[in-house]
């Protein structure tokens, strides 16, 4: 029977809040670090984090309002609130050079921050997420905007979410929800990251989110642009116009995959990620 290696919970105060983040592997190693989407947390990358820690230390961390760290006490989930996290986060672990990947709202974090410190950032690796506003906004908000603030079970979540996901394992997907969920005071199950960010997408005139154009088109690291080929997100015009934009960036699409592209797809995307990490040096 194979042990499968955990990782390490671990939390540093950072930007004036306490982030929470999960430690795989040796820090003999060169370091990578993980930042997951609008909804995710630091577990979304289990699947490839545990891998990669035989020949990275991978630091999965849980942005502000999600998992295990703090939620902003004014409501500010902005990219430069996240950035500064980010930027404290490095400060505090003296992280100088490192493989940054990012997923959606986490890519977009990770361009903001490698545009600012391009000598941290060894490369990147973007997980379909486009520089200008996502065309999957509308979905995303109706999700958002269909979701319960409470349920009777667990499984009642679970079957809530495969209704909305139908590609990832059941495996992987009660995993995604173990830690999007927490047991509320009334007994009931609600969501585990802070009511401000859902309230956000209630707005009727939600402002969206400010561009990340500039940013990209100043990065010089090697990037890797990874799109799941059934994806609403990053469209195949977007895609194209990030590689003319960036000369050091390349485009990998995984088959079987949608906008949650490394779980439901997770040896595809393991696949491409390290076969690009081994041919980028």
């Amino acid at each position: 029977m194979t042990t499968r290696t955990q990782p390490q919970d671990k939390t540093v105060t950072a930007n004036g809040l306490k982030l929470h983040y999960l430690e795989w592997g040796t820090a003999d190693n060169p370091t990578m670090v993980l930042l997951h989407g609008l909804r995710g947390h630091a577990h979304s990358w289990d699947s490839f984090s545990e891998p990669m820690s035989q020949d990275y230390h991978v630091l999965a961390l849980d942005q502000r309002g999600r998992g295990g760290s703090d939620w902003a006490a004014d409501g500010a989930y902005t990219p430069d609130a996240y950035v500064k996290d980010f930027t404290g986060f490095c400060e505090e672990l003296k992280l100088e050079s490192f493989v940054l990947v990012g997923h959606s709202m986490g890519a977009r974090n990770g361009m903001g921050f490698a545009s600012l410190y391009p000598k941290k950032v060894r490369s990147l690796v973007v997980v379909d997420a486009p520089p200008g506003n996502m065309p999957d906004g509308d979905r995303i908000r109706q999700e958002i905007l269909g979701a319960p603030e409470e349920f009777d079970s667990f499984e009642q979540v679970f079957n809530h979410i495969r209704a909305e996901n139908p590609l990832p394992s059941e495996e992987v997907l009660r995993r995604r929800v173990k830690y999007q969920v927490k047991e509320l005071p009334n007994g009931k199950i609600g969501w585990n990251y802070d009511i401000a960010i859902r309230e956000e997408f209630r707005q009727p005139r939600r402002t969206p989110p400010p561009g990340m154009w500039d940013a990209w088109k100043v990065l010089t690291c090697p990037t890797l642009i990874v799109r799941g080929l059934e994806t609403d997100a990053l469209t195949p015009e977007a895609a194209k116009e990030m590689l003319d934009s960036h000369p050091n960036s390349q485009l990998v699409e995984i088959p079987g995959a949608a906008h949650m592209v490394f779980e439901e797809n997770p040896e595809g995307f393991l696949t491409q990620v390290r076969n690009w990490l081994q041919n980028t040096g």
